[in-house]
Parts: structure tokens; C-alpha cells; sequence
């Protein structure tokens, strides 16, 4: 058999998530009843990076094994039977041992704020208009670079067997709506990113010091940080793999 990888863009606001679950509309479940639809087989999908309930994705990737022949115009196909909030923007021939999950070498992810009320970024970005410190927001988020564990961060009941997470670039970035919070890794914990975001959002409002903030960093525990954040406003952003795509064309 050949191994395959999707490239996938979604807005998850309607979804349970993106790994398929019982009695939930799912990315990953959408995705595989086009492809039975199309190829008149099931083809069972690896997910690489598992986004939650209602959190977007500007890229994400699945792998899928099969013997049919696959060709660019099923990229349009699929399209055709998908949700409008879901899109498969390309195919790629990989080695037979690539794994969508774990080959990736890099992730990145962004939340985005805004402070004015403004109908158009509802369920796109988080409503947010309380006054904060940015600078001091920038220098607790520059200090991630410098810690490597990370399970104050991490929710309760997660199946992992380290915490471990090297954090390659975390700032923040002001936009014409309001702010956008940055932050690249070579692997996530769950509810990672929304548990920082809230927890910087603290020391910005000045609810805690940034001397608290390394204390609750070193914790590891999950109850002093901040899990609050609505999933509206965080984007899977990258995933990036080794050099071994190659373009279904």
C-alpha cells in the first residue's frame, strides 16, 4: 500500500473536534465519509495534531494508506462533498513510514483578541476589552523559551508520558483589532495554549506578578493556571515536517 497525507484547513466552531467520537460531527469524520463516498471504501485517517471542540485550524494533516489510484482531481472531489467550513487544500506521496503525528518537527498555534465588540470576529477571535500591561505580557511570554516543562499548563487525565515541550518562539502581537498571542514548540499538551494565554492575560491585568508568574511555571500544578479562555480564539497555525511531502499534481 501507499501512504498518503491530507492537508486540511477547517473552521471548527460547528465541530466536536477534530478526531473522530460517537455521536459527534468531527473533521476527521467528515473527511472519511467523503472518502468512502469517493472511492466506495473506508479509509481510516491518522490525525496529526487533535484539536479540541470548536478551536480552528489554518493547517492540519491526516495520513491514509490505500491501494487506489489517487490523483489530484480527488483534492476537488472531496471538496465538493465536505462542509463549507471544511477544506482539503492538497495531497502528498510520502514514505510508507511517515506518520502525520509523529514526524512532525515543528507546531505553531495562535490566539488571537480583540478589544472592540465587533460582529464580524464573533466566534473567530475572543472578545476581550480589559486594559493590559503588553510589555509585561511580552517579557512573561519571552520566558517560556527558557523552560522546558510544562505540566502546569497541561489539563487533568492526559495520556502522556512527558511534559516536556521546547518552545521555540511565544510573543505577543498587536493588530488592528486588538492582539494576537504567537508561540511555536515541538509538541503541545492539551489545553496547553489556552491555559498560558489565560494565565498571561493575569500578569497583563496585573491579578498576578511576574515573579508569580514563574512560580506557578515551576508549580506543575494545573490549578493555578488560567484554563478559561474560549476555544474561539486559537488557530493550529503550522505543522511542519521534514523534507518528504511531495505534491499529488
Amino acid at each position: 500500500m501507499a501512504r498518503y497525507f491530507l492537508e486540511v484547513s477547517y473552521d471548527g466552531s460547528s465541530f466536536g473536534g477534530f478526531q473522530i467520537q460517537a455521536n459527534q460531527q468531527t473533521i476527521q469524520g467528515e473527511i472519511e465519509k467523503a472518502l468512502e463516498t469517493i472511492f466506495r471504501a473506508p479509509l481510516a485517517l491518522s490525525g496529526a495534531s487533535r484539536t479540541d471542540a470548536g478551536v480552528h485550524g489554518l493547517q492540519n494533516f491526516f495520513h491514509f494508506d490505500t491501494d487506489l489510484a489517487i490523483e489530484a482531481k480527488h483534492i476537488y472531489n472531496m471538496n465538493a462533498l465536505l462542509p463549507k467550513t471544511i477544506v482539503v487544500k492538497n495531497i502528498y506521496s510520502v514514505p510508507d513510514e511517515a506518520h502525520a503525528r509523529f514526524d512532525a518537527i515543528k507546531r505553531a498555534y495562535i490566539y488571537k483578541i480583540h478589544t472592540q465588540k465587533n460582529p464580524f470576529l464573533e466566534g473567530r477571535s475572543w472578545y476581550y476589552p480589559f486594559p493590559v500591561n503588553m510589555e509585561l505580557m511580552q517579557t512573561a511570554a519571552q520566558s517560556l523559551l527558557t523552560y522546558t516543562h510544562f505540566e502546569t499548563f497541561s489539563k487533568k487525565n492526559t495520556q502522556v508520558n512527558t511534559f516536556e515541550c521546547h518552545i521555540t518562539k511565544a510573543f505577543w502581537e498587536m493588530t488592528e483589532d486588538g492582539y494576537t498571542f504567537h508561540i511555536e514548540s515541538n509538541r503541545f499538551l492539551r489545553g496547553m495554549i489556552r491555559g498560558l494565554v489565560g494565565t498571561l492575560l493575569q500578569v497583563g491585568r496585573g491579578q498576578i506578578s511576574l515573579e508569580k508568574w514563574h512560580e506557578i511555571v515551576l508549580s506543575n500544578n494545573e490549578q493555578l493556571a488560567d484554563f478559561s479562555t474560549p476555544a474561539h480564539g486559537l488557530y493550529l497555525s503550522l505543522i511542519e515536517y521534514p523534507s518528504f511531502l511531495k505534491k499529488i499534481v
